[in-house]
């Protein structure tokens, strides 16, 4: 009888054995610095082998990068050859050779591979000295970011409100480090690469009223390749910082983007210096909302994802006096500058109607479009499949998952009439 390492039979019997499987370890069998050990199924009134595992104890072999992100976690089975490579793994400890079984415990199943033990150490090894290594890049982060927001001077009080909110989001992602909430799709260096953007866009916007988008990243590095450190993530990380802030960047002194932002809408519509009453599609600029108070005689306000919906019902124009109703695009993406002008105009109105694509992306903006409407005293309403109204988030959240998994449907193909829309208001 050989005898296997405690440890082995721990990992075996937490990682690879099934319910009521066990190790026959009275059959094990040793040969060219291997093990094979059978694995018994008991029942009440049966005992059978079911699979037989290849194991190696030896562990003086470092495994190679491709081997570690082959294997990402216990539970993997991969399909290997059974090469002079895959021999040496599993004499180390690396790899594990799985034989599954038919019911007459002879004749094989299938083979899969799966982690070793040793393997399994040396990925928690390196997991924990990453976690280390990102605890430490994250400490330094806190630290220039506690000597810029002390340092830092503004020449220019009229951003210190958006400049006061950045300031406190960054205090409380170093205090609380959940930044992992930023985007869920990225990974740890791209987050921390955008606080390190967010910190060097307060410290220049603090100093200067207009910089370049090469100043952000020179001023802040003070080194060759500076300027150019945040090229890569350049469109994306202007968004997010929008969306943390509630307002573009050019208003801050972010110059030569060279974009300025349309907003498409039709109805009554005036801010302090122009005037929209009913009639052709209308369109205003992100600069007037940041700059302006737009407010509005409509009682009913039609949230629109795309373009199409709001030429229909331009055309309109009888349906839209009547019913006292006012038609924003929001043209697939929902801006800082289209939050700015909601939040201005649900101050005046009594209902909104969301109406986005049947599609993840309609799904994600009239999600976002609800959280925006929390605190205003207004009646929502959602358009859902098939072209009908319902009054709460989780109505259409159900609507249009179940939608989502039939089909996705642009808003063009399904637009319903005048009769509707009045019947959508009345309900």
């Amino acid at each position: 009888m050989y005898l296997i390492p405690q440890d082995w039979l721990d990992y075996i019997n937490e990682h690879l054995l099934l319910k009521n499987e066990e190790l026959n370890l009275s059959d094990v069998k040793a040969y060219n610095g291997m093990f094979d050990i059978p694995v018994i199924k008991r029942t009440a009134r049966t005992r059978r082998t079911v699979a037989l595992l290849t194991i190696g104890l030896e562990s003086d072999v470092v495994a190679e990068r491709d081997l570690l992100q082959l294997f990402t976690t216990p539970r993997a089975k991969k399909q290997l050859d059974m090469t002079d490579e895959t021999y040496e793994w599993i004499c180390n400890g690396l790899v594990i050779r799985e034989f599954r079984f038919e019911k007459d415990g002879l004749t094989v199943k299938r083979k899969n591979f799966r982690m070793g033990l040793h393997l399994y150490r040396q990925k928690l090894q390196l997991e924990e000295e990453q976690k280390r290594k990102q605890a430490e890049s994250f400490l330094q982060w806190t630290k220039e970011w506690d000597e810029i927001k002390t340092t830092s001077n503004s020449q220019n009080p009229q951003r210190q409100n958006a400049l006061h909110s950045l300031k406190n989001w960054l205090d409380d992602m170093a205090r609380t480090k959940e930044f992992q909430s930023i985007h869920p799709n990225w990974q740890f260096n791209k987050k921390l690469l955008f606080l390190h953007f967010l910190t060097a866009f307060y410290h220049i916007s603090m100093a200067e009223p207009h910089f370049d988008w090469k100043e952000i990243g020179a001023r802040y590095y003070r080194k060759i390749g500076g300027s150019k450190a945040f090229d890569s993530y350049k469109k994306e990380f202007i968004e997010i910082a929008e969306e943390v802030l509630d307002i573009p960047l050019h208003i801050l002194g972010l110059s030569s983007l060279g974009t300025i932002t349309s907003l498409y809408f039709v109805g009554q519509m005036e801010g302090e210096t122009v005037t929209y009453d009913y009639g052709p599609i209308h369109a205003t600029t992100d600069l007037a909302v940041f700059n302006e108070i737009f407010k509005t005689k409509a009682k009913v306000l039609w949230l629109v994802e795309n373009r199409g919906i709001l030429t229909r019902m331009a055309f309109e124009t009888e349906f839209l006096t009547t019913t006292n109703s006012f038609v924003l695009g929001i043209d697939g993406q929902l801006r800082s500058s289209h939050r700015r002008l909601i939040k201005q105009l649900l101050r005046h109105v009594e209902q909104v109607i969301i109406w986005t694509d049947v599609d993840e992306a309609g799904f994600i903006i009239g999600s976002h479009l609800a959280e925006l409407l929390q605190g205003y005293d207004v009646t929502a309403k959602w358009v859902v499949p098939p072209l009908e109204v319902v009054s709460s988030l989780e109505a259409f959240k159900k609507a249009y998952e179940q939608a989502l998994e039939v089909r996705s449907a642009e808003q063009e193909e399904q637009i319903g009439g005048i009769e509707r829309w009045k019947k959508w208001i009345s309900l």
